[in-house]
């Protein structure tokens, strides 16, 4: 009798249906994202003495960006991430990755990719 007290309650927890679990993003995805974060953040806020030249070239990787998230954004929505936990997700990375790009990496902040891996992806 004690052991149907005991083990009736775990079949019990089996049976139960368990909430949806995000998929795995695709690692093409992952790159995607965290390689369109770091180059939007290098380009971001050019130097004020930047020459024309040097303007139009980083244009290229802003412009390629946009393209790596936006290409990422509907793939992790496919996988299960909710608009607020992708939103909170970019938020994270874009932190950690800020801390890599400036120089002012923490202890686990890692540089993923390098950069001719990202540019790699904008044809660079």
């Amino acid at each position: 009798m004690l052991r149907v007290l005991v083990i009736a309650p775990l079949i019990l927890a089996l049976a139960l249906p368990l909430p949806a679990e995000a998929q795995e993003v695709p690692p093409e995805a992952r790159m995607d994202l965290w390689c369109g974060i770091a180059l939007d953040l290098m380009t971001r806020d050019p130097p004020a003495d930047a020459t024309p030249e040097k303007v139009a070239a980083a244009k290229v990787y802003s412009d390629g960006a946009q393209l790596l998230v936006q290409r990422a954004i509907p793939i992790y929505l496919e996988s299960g991430y909710t608009d607020e936990a992708l939103a909170a997700y970019r938020a994270d990375l874009e932190d950690s990755i800020g801390r890599i790009v400036n120089g002012a990496a923490r202890s686990g902040d890692e540089s993923a990719y390098s950069f001719q891996d990202c540019s790699a992806l904008i044809g660079q």
